[in-house]
């Protein structure tokens, strides 16, 4: 029965209580927003399961010399969901042999675990990595009880979407998702982020759609401000439409409009030069999550200026929407494909495509009363910590499994 088995999963997070430690010795920019994921996918399987899962973890960091300053990782201990004995892998970090050395210790972890536990486990594993899928592949082969479930937050290929890259870094992306997509077929069922990623990915085992998770957060207390306040944060890619953003707000004339831009991408050059000729426009970099959140405080409207005209958009369900919508401030953005029908009635849509209908749209929302736009700000908050929290999000994860267990 499933109720017997324990729960794996097998993950790319970074532990609280070195988080300070894995940003000191990085140099590239850390996945808040996939870390956060991760840790709310725990905080739902331990309000549906006996017991929380055993995680065992790869640090997402980048490998050494270039992108972290150590080239050997120790395995540690870490603490999470009321369990101490979760596993940070250790592994040789040096560049272009760190994947062999964190394929091999994830297998040999995950072995000496179902070792006791008679290989009566659900593996439940983050992401689409080659690493990951082929130690779970070879532990099906000794342990063909294990179950394999695959949440796929990003689809293989498309995790770098800078229009900067190198022709040789884009080579081994594309060798990397062949690698994965390939060993697909040890996972039993999967978790995606859109129904799209199943035409994608030629799914035809039992999946579901968890398109994100609210985090659990007080509501923003918001500070006197006589500007209307627009803000951005995330990726400054070209193929994310901010500087569409930055383009509408420039035809914006009232001086008493500002837009707040936040993060990093192959588009920081251009929205430091439109802040440099218009003093409305502020570009803060890369700011820790909570600086962004006392920059939420003055906001007046949220804003995501992804549109609906490049493959990708039918693939993801833009992590902000979640943050955005759980803050209680209005949020504008475009209808992307993989965003349900069901959050219609909580974004602001932008009619169409063009620049135009962006900055209409900023202004429809600034220009309402304070009332209407807490109002709408309030629906939205309401409704992702009501139907998209942690517990109900996961529940779908826990009732697939079973689903197939009882098969």
């Amino acid at each position: 029965m499933l109720r017997e088995k324990e729960y794996i999963f097998l993950s790319l997070m970074i532990p609280q209580e070195i988080a300070d430690e894995v940003k000191q010795y990085s140099s590239n920019n850390m996945a808040d927003a996939a870390n956060a994921l991760e840790h709310n996918l725990m905080e739902g399987f331990t309000a549906n399961l006996p017991t929380p899962p055993k995680v065992i973890n790869a640090l997402p960091i980048g490998s050494y010399p270039q992108y972290y300053k150590k080239a050997f990782i120790k395995k540690s201990t870490f603490q999470l969901c009321g369990r101490s004995d979760h596993e940070n892998i250790g592994f040789c970090n040096i560049k272009f042999i760190r994947n062999y050395f964190i394929e091999r210790t994830v297998y040999r972890s995950l072995r000496k675990y179902c070792e006791s536990k008679n290989g009566e486990v659900v593996l439940c594993i983050y992401s689409a990595s080659a690493e990951f899928l082929s130690a779970a592949e070879k532990l099906k082969k000794k342990y063909p009880n294990v179950m394999v479930c695959d949440i796929i937050a990003d689809l293989p290929g498309m995790t770098n979407l800078s229009s900067k890259k190198s022709a040789l870094l884009q080579w081994f992306i594309d060798y990397k998702a062949k690698k994965s997509l390939k060993r697909l077929e040890a996972v039993d069922c999967f978790v995606l982020l859109t129904k799209q990623m199943a035409d994608y990915l030629h799914i035809s085992k039992p999946y579901c759609v968890v398109e994100g998770i609210a985090s659990k957060s007080q509501p923003i207390e918001r500070k006197g401000n006589s500007k209307k306040t627009i803000l951005y944060t995330g990726t400054l890619h070209q193929k994310f439409g901010v500087m569409n953003l930055v383009n509408a707000f420039s035809q914006i004339e009232s001086p008493d409009y500002r837009l707040m831009i936040c993060g990093i991408g192959d588009s920081e050059k251009a929205i430091r030069e439109a802040a440099e000729k218009d003093s409305r426009i502020s570009f803060l970099g890369q700011l820790p999550r909570s600086e962004v959140l006392e920059w939420q405080k003055q906001t007046t409207v949220l804003v995501n200026p992804r549109q609906n005209n490049e493959e990708f958009t039918k693939y993801s369900f833009p992590s902000k929407t979640m943050e955005y919508l759980s803050s209680g401030i209005p949020v504008v953005a475009y209808k992307l494909d993989g965003i349900p029908d069901e959050y219609d009635a909580y974004i602001q849509y932008v009619e169409d495509d063009s620049i135009e209908s962006l900055k209409k749209k900023l202004i429809e929302v600034c220009e309402l009363s304070d009332e209407e736009r807490q109002s709408l700000g309030s629906a939205g908050r309401a409704f992702v910590l009501t139907e998209k929290n942690s517990t109900i999000q996961v529940k779908k994860i826990v009732m697939l499994i079973k689903s197939i267990a009882q098969k």
